[in-house]
């Protein structure tokens, strides 16, 4: 039953995150997984206003296109982590609590 969470119906899974998200473990968790996409947003953001700025200035070297690849690269882990974290602590929940 690895991917339990994965098997299930639409209403499961809302079940399985309404209850998941109601222990105090969930809720923390919750505040944690949604500050990481908001980190992966502002990064995101940031890179493109870097990018969009040194443009428009022409100033815009190799440098800056350096620090905002990186930049997207790991605003996109944070974001696509926090998915898999997400999706994993689900389906833990799932095979320990429901049935």
């Amino acid at each position: 039953m690895k991917n339990k969470y994965q098997r299930m119906n639409k209403e499961e899974k809302k079940q399985c995150k309404s209850f998941y998200y109601n222990t105090l473990k969930g809720k923390e968790m919750r505040v944690r997984l949604n500050r990481l996409v908001v980190l992966g947003v502002i990064g995101i953001a940031f890179a493109i206003f870097l990018i969009i700025s040194g443009y428009l200035s022409n100033e815009i070297n190799w440098a800056t296109w350096t620090m905002a690849i990186i930049l997207i690269i790991f605003s996109l882990i944070f974001i696509f982590g926090s998915i898999r974290l997400r999706v994993k602590c689900l389906n833990l929940y799932a095979i320990k609590k429901m049935k």
